[in-house]
């Protein structure tokens, strides 16, 4: 209960028309994080406005090549993180499943920013020797607030976008059928490929020479379906393990910890592999220590003394809706 209060107190904070990054500092919408507190919020209210306007907004800063901006209304390209865009993607699929509002989806603006999106990962984005997928010069190859290694391509980016692949296949074939098999095919040959050039018989590593080896990484690749079933059980119990160790150092060889942020795709992992207790008990003891501690709101990162950290950050109260799901027992 405490932890629930801690989570609501960091969203009424964060939230003004829509949602912002951290009121005192950017006073803007980051799309990626925008997807999580846009699930956290349909955990604590009904009202899609907020999931409408960010929707709308990043529809209409889309580029030439497709890519969406990850800062809403304004836009600096630097601060373009392809990986936001298939967030986005997540997101209309999230607004589709809690309000079959089809006429908001498939309204010209919504409907044309999606398949130009969709043109970008599938023709548009750029990738090295071997067919897997880099960031763009010039955009912010972001992927977590955590030691992993940085290197591109990376395990974590091309996962994810398998993920928009699939997930674009099951919103487009009611209305698209043909487009939704190409994306599926699609999703296929890159899931193969990321497991031939990431996966090395014991855990996935981050990048193509193994310089680490992340908890997001085997989060993604859960979700994406690129593990067999031996291999599935062990993969969320490394996942659990790292959580439940209360150090937050990397030490060589071990593997990196998530951020707050990307504990999020990590219980999305453990509630579909049927680990909900898990999920308590990591929430209990990280985010635990906040309440603890005195803190009225969810940090940005485990350690926030970096010059511009943040001590209130909406997207790292995701628990309240992890909690509220497995309450609910959704889908289990």
């Amino acid at each position: 209960n405490d932890i629930v209060q801690l989570c609501e107190q960091t969203m009424l904070a964060c939230l003004q028309d829509s949602f912002v990054d951290c009121v005192w500092r950017e006073s803007s919408q980051w799309l990626g994080d925008g997807l999580v507190q846009s699930k956290t919020l349909w955990s604590m209210s009904d009202d899609v406005r907020p999931m409408q306007k960010l929707l709308l907004d990043t529809a209409q800063g889309q580029d030439a090549q497709g890519m969406v901006p990850s800062v809403a209304p304004a836009e600096v390209h630097a601060y373009t993180i392809p990986r936001y865009g298939c967030m986005r993607v997540e997101l209309l699929a999230f607004y589709l499943e809690v309000t079959r509002d089809e006429a908001f989806v498939r309204q010209p603006l919504i409907r044309d920013c999606f398949l130009r999106l969709m043109a970008f990962f599938t023709d548009n984005s750029p990738r090295d020797a071997n067919g897997l997928h880099i960031t763009p010069p010039g955009r912010r190859h972001y992927i977590d607030w955590s030691p992993t290694s940085q290197a591109n391509p990376h395990a974590v980016y091309n996962l994810h976008i398998v993920l928009t692949l699939l997930t674009a296949a099951s919103l487009a074939r009611p209305v698209l059928p043909e487009q939704a098999d190409a994306w599926a095919a699609e999703a296929v040959r890159l899931r193969r490929l990321c497991r031939e050039m990431f996966w090395n018989g014991r855990f996935w590593q981050d990048d193509l020479v193994g310089s680490t080896h992340s908890q997001l990484a085997a989060a993604m690749a859960l979700l994406v379906g690129a593990v067999t079933d031996d291999e599935r059980a062990k993969q969320l119990d490394l996942i659990v393990a790292r959580s439940l160790d209360a150090s937050d150092e990397l030490e060589a060889g071990k593997m990196v910890l998530a951020s707050p942020f990307m504990h999020h795709y990590l219980f999305e992992a453990l509630c579909d592999g049927g680990r909900e207790t898990a999920v308590v008990e990591i929430i209990k003891l990280r985010w635990g220590r906040w309440g603890e501690g005195g803190y009225p709101t969810t940090w940005e990162n485990w350690n926030v003394d970096f010059p511009d950290g943040s001590h209130c950050h909406a997207f790292s109260a995701h628990p309240r809706y992890h909690l509220w799901q497995i309450q609910k027992g959704v889908g289990r």
